[in-house]
């Protein structure tokens, strides 16, 4: 079993379903990732400050502070983070518009757990050479 310390990255999971989060929680840590729950857009703000992930996978649709206003945040914030949009609305028009907006990548719900973790490894092959140099 890998321990937190040396675990393949930090996942935050930004999620107001659930059952789906603890599904994506449980399948990332069986692959060796750390993950990090949250509910809520602001509760993912406020996890993304206090524990660094070095994923976030993010909901488009939420109650309160929705996806997209998450992601622009986070762009603000923090733009190294790789940021994967999910949404069970399939709108090739949104996914299009969220990487316009700097998501690293947009799945569609119902997930394929195989593509995510595929996904979630191009993340962080992605940006691990450019996540500390703040100059080119």
């Amino acid at each position: 079993m890998v321990g937190v310390d040396a675990s393949l990255g930090r996942i935050l999971i930004v999620d107001d379903d659930v059952p789906l989060a603890e599904l994506l929680s449980g399948s990332l840590t069986d692959q060796g990732y750390e993950t990090i729950l949250a509910h809520h857009g602001a509760d993912g703000l406020m996890l993304a400050e206090v524990e660094r992930p070095d994923v976030v996978l993010l909901d488009v649709r939420m109650p309160g502070l929705n996806g997209v206003e998450v992601l622009q945040q986070m762009r603000t914030r923090w733009p190294y983070l790789a940021v994967i949009m999910i949404s069970g609305l399939g709108d090739t028009e949104l996914a299009r518009a969220m990487l316009r907006r700097g998501a690293f990548d947009y799945l569609s719900k119902p997930l394929d757990l195989e593509h995510l973790h595929r996904c979630v490894a191009a993340a962080l092959g992605a940006k691990r050479p450019t996540r500390h140099s703040a100059t080119a």
